[in-house]
């Protein structure tokens, strides 16, 4: 982060300052008293369940060199500077901030594959230049401001993942961030616990395109009913897709090894090749190859970028061992994106026994009995040979999976222990087996101790 003076953060965020500190000059932000660098600057966000009013002193211990608060502290060596409501001085920081970079902004939300995307994108503009991306799930109204912050002179353009669970919150990261080509991936179920209806998750994500205009693009899904409704005068559209699209794919192969595809681009026929499976991560390559052509890469560029990605963790990552393939996408999990690895299951285990491993997918509130049900019937249609679950919804799981093929193998355990041990005792040479489950189940555990015990035999 580029170094802030006390009196140019206060006129940033619109504070005042109570009192001066002992540092001069500032540049690093946390929002987490544990995560403050030495002569850092803190905010006191309050969350639903948290106050980081409480954490100054422990963010003080910690070498804050200013903390901004909504209220004054006493006895504190830091600086301090008094805003009215400090998650908003937090925008207006970052808002500040990314006006110091005169370099292109592209964003990229959706319902799924949206952080595979931004890395596949972010690896893509690799091939030419030196590319900022979004680390990790920094993706939220707090993570994108801390996204921005890692900005340095040296970076040349910036990939940045909005994600949202309630209205406005991307359009709130979009003002922010002002971006220059804005993807949408797709609109699907996830988060609508609390925006009840796909046809409002679709509102929620189109606020990343609120501030476009005639100098920038959109690139989306046009294999997506809803993002096929999206029109405008006012930004150029590109479309990307299978079935239909300014941009499509063909000729695609699938195998345990990854997928390769072609694509025209200037009337010549291209071949690409990625290292990852399912045929969705066909998409996701076309948006960075949409994005690769706006900034004026070229195919072989392309080619190269496509080799350049870096993955964040527990997103479709496989491992070979002693002739049994591990597939671990256990990031997170919503129905399309559990369809979507299935069929990247199937492709992978074509002859071969296939295992699905599932926990329960979150925020799908009333719908979740349903769309669990709905997930096991789609992998007893796509011929998933054994279905292993566990739960509040591993019932649900089985009750979708007997509806197809009452004949066929789901097994509901009590909890991921028992699946593990049920998996060492089962699990041959030849097998592909699937983990895919919301994030804060943890099923990753499991791959991880499956892949040490057939390492160790």
């Amino acid at each position: 982060m580029k170094e802030y003076s006390l009196q140019e953060l206060a006129r940033a965020v619109n504070g005042q300052i109570i009192y001066d500190g002992k540092t001069k000059y500032y540049d690093s932000v946390a929002i987490d008293s544990r995560d403050v660098k030495d002569g850092g600057i803190f905010f006191a966000l309050k969350g639903e369940n948290t106050n980081g009013h409480n954490y100054v002193r422990n963010a003080c211990e910690n070498n804050a060199g200013a903390v901004i608060v909504e209220h004054e502290f006493e006895g504190i060596s830091a600086a301090q500077i008094i805003v009215d409501d400090t998650f908003q001085a937090l925008k207006m920081l970052a808002k500040h901030y990314i006006n110091k970079f005169k370099i292109p902004f592209v964003a990229i939300t959706g319902s799924s594959g949206k952080t595979t995307t931004k890395d596949i994108v972010a690896g893509v503009l690799s091939a030419r230049y030196c590319v900022h991306k979004t680390k990790g799930n920094l993706n939220s109204t707090t993570g994108v401001p801390l996204t921005i912050f890692d900005l340095e002179d040296k970076h040349q353009i910036a990939v940045i993942e909005m994600s949202m669970s309630h209205p406005k919150e991307i359009l709130g990261n979009a003002d922010i961030v002002r971006p220059d080509t804005a993807l949408i991936t797709n609109i699907g179920n996830s988060h609508i616990q609390f925006l009840k209806s796909k046809e409002n998750i679709f509102k929620a994500k189109c606020e990343i395109l609120e501030y476009l205009n005639e100098n920038n693009c959109a690139i989306l899904n046009g294999d997506d009913e809803y993002l096929n409704r999206v029109c405008s005068d006012k930004y150029n559209i590109v479309r990307v897709g299978i079935d239909s699209g300014d941009l499509r794919a063909y000729d695609i192969i699938q195998s345990d090894n990854g997928i390769s595809f072609s694509c025209v681009i200037n009337g010549k026929r291209e071949r690409f090749e990625f290292v990852l499976m399912g045929a969705h991560n066909v998409l996701n390559c076309l948006m960075a190859i949409a994005v690769g052509l706006r900034y004026n890469l070229s195919a072989e560029e392309i080619r190269i970028g496509l080799k350049l990605c870096r993955f964040s963790a527990n997103r479709m990552e496989t491992v070979r061992l002693k002739g049994i393939t591990l597939i671990n996408d256990t990031y997170n999990a919503n129905p399309d994106a559990v369809k979507a690895a299935i069929n990247a299951l199937c492709a992978a285990g074509e002859g071969k026994r296939k295992i699905a491993v599932f926990g329960d997918m979150l925020e799908l509130g009333e719908y979740s009995a349903l769309m669990h049900e709905e997930c096991g019937e789609y992998a007893a249609g796509q011929k998933v040979d054994l279905l292993l679950t566990f739960g509040e919804f591993g019932n649900n799981y089985l009750r979708g999976y007997e509806k197809v093929n009452p004949k066929g193998k789901c097994i509901v355990f009590d909890d991921a222990k028992a699946v593990c041990e049920y998996l060492k005792q089962i699990v041959n040479s030849g097998d592909v087996v699937l983990f895919k489950a919301s994030r804060s189940v943890k099923l990753e555990e499991v791959f991880l101790s499956l892949k040490g015990s057939i390492a160790d035999e």
